[in-house]
């Protein structure tokens, strides 16, 4: 039994049909977000206004199905405890382990930005919109991305996809195995809502790294709180040239 799964429980029953099905729902919703440009009309204008600025449609779409996905498994599948379930715990050392891998994994994005874009920073013409720092555009700019957006997708691919996927490999395969499927899947989410093949390379490639990284943080310490830390840094250090 390898460290991992004495820390884990191998035996946790972590459906992988509750990762997929948080999955799918969050792309489909990415999908039809991109294809439906504008809000409703019926909308009032400063209900359309603050939906548009803080991007709560977007974000809504993936948060819910991952966090559904997440709850759902550990209340109906697992012990009801994401502690226990998802290694939802920290410890010191998570922190500079954290910091570590977040620093190091956008390092590399942006070199890969820089080969991709010809600068460091998000695909031409995407932007946060024009800076209001009122309370809207700071959930969507800064709140949104740099807190929640890490805690939800690390609950979901370092501590749902990892564990069931490593739960239900068998032999000594199980660990590569479930950070490679974490890692692509995390990918593969970020890389829907591209808008062109080099934005698609671009951001796929700085994904993969960032989330094989921390999903191996998290098989060798048993725990998600160094992925959360390093999650929260990739994400902060890409919004100071964003912004």
């Amino acid at each position: 039994m390898t460290f991992f799964a004495r820390r884990t429980g191998r035996g946790h029953d972590l459906r992988r049909a509750d990762a997929a099905a948080g999955a799918a729902l969050a792309v489909l919703g990415l999908l039809l977000v991109t294809s439906w440009q504008t809000l409703p009309a019926w909308l009032p204008e400063p209900v359309t206004s603050a939906l548009a600025a803080s991007g709560l449609i977007g974000y809504s779409v993936v948060w819910l199905p991952l966090l559904a996905a997440v709850l759902v498994a550990s209340r109906w599948h697992g012990t009801g405890s994401l502690r226990r379930d998802l290694g939802l715990r920290f410890q010191a050392i998570d922190l500079i382990w954290g910091l570590a891998i977040g620093l190091l994994a956008r390092t590399a994005a942006s070199v890969i930005e820089i080969i991709g874009y010809g600068r460091v920073g998000s695909a031409p013409g995407v932007t946060f919109g024009v800076p209001s720092h009122d309370g809207w555009w700071l959930f969507g700019a800064l709140l949104a991305p740099v807190l929640i957006a890490p805690v939800i997708e690390e609950l979901f691919f370092r501590g749902l996809v990892l564990r069931s996927v490593f739960a239900a490999t068998p032999g000594a395969a199980a660990a590569g195995v479930a950070i490679g499927v974490s890692g692509l899947s995390f990918a593969l989410l970020h890389v829907v809502s591209a808008t062109s093949p080099t934005e698609a390379v671009v951001v796929g490639a700085g994904t993969l790294l960032f989330g094989l990284a921390a999903a191996s943080a998290s098989i060798l310490t048993g725990r998600i709180g160094a992925a959360m830390v390093a999650h929260v840094m990739f994400n902060a250090l890409v919004l100071v040239p964003a912004l």
